[in-house]
């Protein structure tokens, strides 16, 4: 029987497979015989990805996003979540269609709001809280904070039909940058 919940999933052989390859890359690279020089690791690897099968690019790829969060336990949990929600918010917009920005410096400080600003907006959403239910409150700010990523999507993409995906990741984007864009601005705090 077809179980939705396995897709994704690498098998123990499958990691082990995956992990003597990259041993054997690491071990063996050298630079190519009259290729420029260049990080021949790197070169190897890609040239190992780019032979991956469509139907193999998901648990490769969930493969490679394990080892990288093994490294990344190592770091500050604040560094390790800051990389991988600037990282999933290029992503989305790449997917939705939006132009390459600049860099990643230029993607977190254009459009982004002052702590002020904030700060302001956190006194007008309060007041309107204290109208809502104790135990419904979390659920009334993430609708809230949903709804502005929707209401911003909206004017740049159709929202459902054909494009459905496509509004929905302009969806993500919105939200993930938000988050990328905080942890950008109180990075030094107290530090």
């Amino acid at each position: 029987m077809f179980d939705p919940g396995d897709l994704g999933r690498i098998t123990a052989d499958e990691q082990a497979d995956a992990l003597r390859t990259l041993i054997a890359v690491f071990a063996t690279s050298v630079q190519r015989p009259g290729q420029p020089a260049r990080n021949a690791v790197t070169a190897e690897i890609l040239d190992i990805l780019d032979e991956v099968p469509p139907d193999r690019a998901e648990p490769v790829a969930q493969l490679f996003t394990m080892m990288t969060m093994r490294l990344r336990r190592r770091t500050r949990p604040r560094s390790t979540i800051f990389r991988q929600a600037i990282e999933t918010a290029l992503l989305a917009r790449a997917y939705h269609g939006a132009a390459t920005p600049d860099g990643e410096v230029a993607y977190l400080r254009a459009e982004h709001p002052t702590l002020a600003d904030i700060e302001s907006a956190c006194g007008e959403l309060m007041e309107r809280l204290d109208e809502v239910p104790e135990d419904e409150r979390r659920a009334w700010i993430t609708a809230e904070v949903i709804a502005a990523a929707l209401v911003h999507a909206e004017g740049d993409q159709r929202l459902g039909g054909p494009d459905r995906d496509v509004g929905d990741l302009a969806v993500a984007e919105f939200l993930l940058r938000a988050a990328a864009q905080y942890l950008a601005a109180t990075a030094k705090r107290g530090a």
